[in-house]
């Protein structure tokens, strides 16, 4: 928040409508309005008078007009008269329309002012024959010359103006005259000329200086002086010299420093999104994707406004799936810069892809270096901010650092578009088949510690996802306590009956390592005898023969290779499977998956004895068959 200044948030989220009085106003520019009402009421009028109030697109252009109009209603000298010229089409309905309309709002009784109302009425009586008289010249080229002549009765004009001169003439100057009387002051705003098309700039500027020397009638004209000068410019004469004939007094809206639209954008987010379902937001982060990122891509109000309105659909179609940071971020690059967004789905394995081999800026591909240029341009200089801060395994593209495979976890986890899943879900609003639901992990993860709770909640998660749940759980499960590793541990190896064993594919381990990876991981956060005693509770606590298999082959050493627990500990959980075994009656046997390699352990570690007695159940031998043929992929 800005110090002493009370953001109203209703007014940034009413969309692009102007402001009409000082409560709603975000900029606190009453003041400026007061003071630009004055002088419009002092300026002299003798001759009439043209004031400019000019700025770009979105600056408050009509805000601080309509400010300045309440300021003048407030006395009761002057009449204000509003023309939009958006309501004529063509130059011929030009002049008629506001002759008409402003005789309309003079002859309204309602909005007179006592001391201008029985004048106002007369005026509007005169401008209406004078429109009328007027309608047959249609724009005449140099009619404005004629009319403002005092040599209107000149041969040539009689010629051009036909019988109807004579009464134009009169006319005029009975308006005159009637206006110099006035016990006070019209003032006509007319808004939105920069939204004009060239044409009709140029007519509506016409009919200004045909009609700017009416006395005691001054004109606000509102525009983007950049666009004005440009439609005014031909080949003889410069818009900008056109504009200082005419134009009075000029006031220009105050430009907007870029830090000072920081409390409107946050209070307005917090606002937008008040009750929206979102994804994590890393406060950490903000900041810098605030300051850096999407304040340099405003300069107005109305590009605030925009922004906020587009949001909350936004952050609705992507509810939790998205990192509300990443959101907003992308956010404002599709309201201010859309090309530059449009490029993102076709750049998105260049965005996203983590490398750990050093890459030079030679070494780009033609491709990279074409992305990096066209990306480059639509962004004028914000492209590399915008890749460093939210996708920065492509940083290498612009000279930054390489990051590796090792990051990608992380950034999945954090639901971050620097992650290709999510950033797919991010551009099609859907999960693939087969991924769970980024809130389901969450659940997962919320019980690790908790062997009931996460049996429960992995019991809720369908089949089909199952797979994708566990593998996305492997980064959480690093520094858990000591004490959460056994109960999770347990709780996730009773998920193997629930996945298939073998490779998923081809380049896959087998699937049920979407179990032990995660398992492995809660152990090596242990060590000594601590992870010997744990693995030991952990091995007592698996119901299935195959499954204590499972949990040697992550635990115990091999000849090549140190194992988590100690070679001692490893022999005695061989025999103790090899004592299971012997034990086991035919009908768990024939339930048994692995049932074939369960007994090439055991027999290992059974120093000769026999582990399994002869085999009569046609059950078990049907197992050990189907178990012999079913390939598997774990390592030994």
């Amino acid at each position: 928040m800005t110090d002493n200044i009370l953001i109203n948030v209703g007014s940034l989220l009413s969309g692009d409508d102007p402001i009409d009085n000082a409560s709603q106003a975000l900029l606190q520019r009453a003041g400026l309005a007061d003071a630009f009402a004055v002088e419009v009421r002092r300026t002299s009028a003798k001759h009439g008078a043209v004031v400019a109030l000019t700025g770009t697109w979105g600056s408050g252009k009509t805000s601080l007009a309509n400010l300045a109009c309440r300021a003048l209603d407030a006395v009761d000298d002057v009449q204000v008269v509003r023309f939009n010229p958006w309501f004529f089409s063509g130059t011929d309905q030009l002049m008629q329309f506001f002759f008409d309309e402003l005789a309309g709002q003079l002859r309204d009784g309602r909005r007179l002012k006592d001391k201008l109302a029985s004048a106002g009425r007369i005026v509007a009586e005169r401008l209406g024959k004078y429109s009328a008289a007027l309608s047959p010249l249609k724009f005449v080229p140099g009619a404005d010359v004629v009319l403002n002549s005092a040599s209107a009765t000149a041969t040539g004009t009689s010629k051009l103006l036909g019988e109807e001169q004579g009464t134009i003439y009169e006319q005029r100057a009975q308006l005159t005259e009637l206006l110099g009387k006035l016990p006070g002051r019209i003032v006509v705003f007319i808004d939105d000329i920069d939204r004009l098309s060239q044409q009709e700039i140029r007519d509506l500027f016409r009919l200004v200086r045909l009609t700017g020397s009416f006395p005691n009638i001054v004109y606000v004209l509102c525009f983007d002086r950049e666009v004005v000068e440009s439609a005014l410019t031909d080949e003889t004469v410069r818009g900008a010299a056109y504009l200082e004939k005419i134009v009075k007094m000029s006031v220009e809206v105050p430009p907007l420093p870029t830090q000072a639209l920081s409390p409107f954008i946050t209070e307005g987010l917090a606002q937008a999104l008040d009750g929206i379902e979102n994804g994590p937001f890393h406060a950490a982060r903000w900041p810098d994707v605030l300051v850096q990122l999407i304040l340099p891509m405003f300069s107005t109000i109305r590009d605030v406004k925009r922004y906020l309105a587009s949001v909350p659909l936004a952050v609705r179609s992507l509810g939790t799936e998205v990192n509300l940071v990443d959101v907003l971020a992308l956010e404002v690059l599709r309201v201010r810069h859309p090309a530059a967004h449009a490029m993102l789905p076709a750049a998105a394995d260049l965005l996203t892809p983590a490398k750990a081999v050093h890459q030079t800026d030679a070494d780009r591909t033609p491709r990279e270096k074409a992305f990096v240029e066209e990306f480059s341009g639509r962004l004028n200089g914000q492209a590399q901010v915008v890749v460093r801060l939210l996708f920065p395994a492509a940083e290498r593209l612009f000279g930054g650092p390489h990051y590796g495979s090792d990051w990608i976890p992380a950034w999945e986890q954090d639901r971050r578009v620097a992650c290709s899943t999510v950033l797919d879900f991010y551009f099609h609003r859907q999960l693939p088949s087969r991924r769970a639901p980024a809130e389901c992990v969450d659940q997962i993860a919320d019980c690790i510690g908790d062997q009931s709770a996460l049996d429960e909640a992995l019991e809720r998660v369908p089949e089909d996802l199952l797979d994708d749940t566990l593998k996305r759980l492997v980064s959480r499960c690093r520094d858990v306590p000591e004490e959460a590793v056994l109960p999770t541990a347990a709780a996730l190896m009773r998920q193997l009956p629930r996945v298939r064993l073998g490779s998923t594919g081809m380049y896959s381990l087998g699937g049920e390592w979407a179990v032990l990876r995660p398992v492995s991981v809660l152990l090596h956060n242990l060590s000594g005898d601590v992870a010997d005693r744990t693995v030991r509770s952990l091995f007592d606590s698996i119901p299935s023969l195959y499954g204590k298999v499972l949990l040697l082959d992550i635990t115990a050493g091999h000849p090549d290779k140190q194992g988590l627990i100690t070679e001692g500990s490893a022999r005695s959980l061989r025999q103790d499977l090899a004592a299971r075994l012997r034990t086991a009656s035919p009908d768990s046997l024939a339930d048994e998956r692995m049932l074939l390699r369960t007994v090439v352990v055991a027999t290992a570690a059974a120093d000769g004895l026999p582990v399994l007695e002869p085999v009569f159940d046609a059950r078990v031998v049907a197992r050990l068959l189907e178990s012999g043929v079913t390939p598997t992929s774990v390592m030994h």
